[in-house]
């Protein structure tokens, strides 16, 4: 019926499956998974059935799979997701809150009620009113297995002041005063819980990061080698947001409903950050490699980055204010304008060049690499990436990653699949490393040639790209082409 494995892909043994029928959800079967991590659950009716699946040392999963006449025997596979995951330090989407809660509730549920109460108290700033509610209950449990059973009830108390009416909510706080021998102060506490229910929203944002001391500002002049920053003359023609739309499928009116200025940006008033090897002549032809970053920031950091750029006759340049806060058609065009005049700057090979991000940059340029294959001969995607086809979630029975962005041309396919180069590097812990992994599976099956996957040891999504890695992916990159 069923296989459950971790996210190294061997089987998870002992793993609690409860499925019901979607219509009786009193009608609970529990399965336990077996060394092969196999589990069965012969003669189901047909109809859906909701799955919850639950092993220690590991996120819980749940979705639901369906049960027809053609399939009555339908086969769901999940891979779990390791508590050691490192989830999100700030809150990207709604999706990072979820995760949030989901990993505060499986810390608890295996008894781990400090760091399951620092996951809620991530979460229940940024929730809506009402659900706030269940997660304050959840921490007050926290405190209450700690012995804390004074800010047990504080945590209760604001609980009742939000939702008053909750008969069962008023019970548990009831019982918890007394069982400190409080239980006569029952009713006037719940009269003033509306006085402390109010939960100062101060959302977690995006950890400051200390940048390098900026580069100086130089003109953008031909030949000019060394590591500074330029502001660029002129736009590259596929930057211009009619063709962007056109690639991604979105009309004017979409696109303005979300960005008023409706994708347009001046040139004038970005600036890029280079590095250029000092050993570039002219006429000696050197790769591009664009970064988008995730900060507004579009450098790098770490010096040894500059020696391997160099014994690769790599330029690196990234757009600023390019980071995760703007939005995507802005960062893309970017990248664009990034190609565009360094062309006209330097010797470049158009077969050496990639785009590559981190995180919300890898996402960019995985979707940049795959619309825009006359340009970019291929990239590298660190801790996040994209595709243009659903997937399924692992650990999410029923559930699809969406498409990010609207399927190239069969055209332009064809040639993704046979020249372009791709390297997808994640880590252990890194919170995307199952959507990474899915999508490597996906691009193998589709059939694209050059393709590599590498995979961090113990690294979460904040370990950065150490410089071993970082040469592993240029060796990945340019390896076709060797015998050229």
């Amino acid at each position: 019926m069923g296989q459950v494995t971790g996210p190294d892909d061997r089987p998870v043994a002992g793993a609690v499956v409860r499925i019901w029928p979607q219509e009786l959800p009193d009608t609970i079967a529990t399965r336990t998974t077996d060394e092969e991590g196999r589990w069965r659950a012969p003669g189901l009716a047909v109809g859906r059935w909701e799955i919850e699946i639950s092993a220690e040392g590991y996120l819980p999963a749940e979705g639901w799979f369906q049960v027809t006449p053609a399939r009555p025997s339908a086969t769901v596979d999940v891979a779990l997701r390791s508590l050691d995951e490192t989830p999100p330090s700030f809150a990207e989407n709604a999706t990072t809150v979820l995760r949030w809660i989901e990993r505060g509730n499986a810390l608890l549920a295996q008894g781990d009620s400090a760091q399951a109460r620092a996951e809620y108290e991530r979460a229940l700033p940024l929730v809506e009113r009402g659900q706030r509610p269940e997660i304050l209950q959840a921490m007050a449990r926290t405190h209450f297995v700690e012995g804390d059973t004074e800010l047990a009830i504080a945590r209760l108390q604001q609980a009742v002041g939000i939702d008053p009416e909750n008969a069962q909510l008023r019970q548990l706080f009831v019982g918890v005063l007394d069982s400190v021998g409080r239980g006569d102060e029952a009713e006037a506490l719940i009269v003033k819980a509306t006085d402390v229910a109010e939960i100062d929203p101060q959302p977690t944002a995006m950890p400051a990061r200390q940048l390098p001391p900026q580069s100086p500002l130089l003109e953008a002049t031909p030949g000019r080698t060394g590591r500074f920053r330029t502001v660029l003359p002129e736009r590259s023609p596929l930057s211009a947001i009619e063709v962007y739309r056109g690639r991604y499928g979105l009309s004017d009116a979409d696109l303005r409903a979300t960005d008023p200025a409706g994708g347009e940006y001046d040139l004038a008033d970005e600036s890029f950050e280079l590095y250029v090897p000092e050993s570039y002549a002219d006429g000696d032809a050197h790769g591009l490699f664009v970064w988008v970053s995730p900060t507004p920031y579009g450098g790098f950091g770490n010096p040894e980055f500059e020696r391997l750029l160099a014994e690769r006759k790599l330029i690196w340049i990234g757009a600023n204010n390019s980071g995760n806060g703007r939005w995507g058609w802005y960062r893309v065009g970017l990248a664009l304008d990034a190609v565009h005049n360094a062309s006209r700057l330097y010797s470049i090979d158009p077969q050496r060049i990639y785009v590559a991000g981190y995180s919300g940059g890898g996402r960019i340029s995985s979707q940049a690499s795959m619309l825009y294959p006359e340009v970019f001969s291929g990239g590298l995607f660190v801790y996040g990436c994209d595709y243009f086809e659903q997937l399924p979630v692992p650990d999410r029975p029923g559930s699809l990653w969406p498409a990010r962005f609207a399927a190239p041309s069969k055209v332009a396919q064809e040639r993704l699949r046979s020249e372009s180069r791709f390297v997808l590097l994640t880590g252990d812990r890194d919170f995307n490393r199952a959507q990474t992994k899915a999508i490597h599976k996906r691009m193998t099956a589709d059939g694209f040639e050059h393709l590599t996957y590498l995979q961090i040891p113990d690294a979460d999504h904040y370990f950065g790209l150490p410089p071993e890695w970082f040469e592993k992916a240029l060796d990945a990159l340019d390896e076709p082409l060797v015998e050229r």
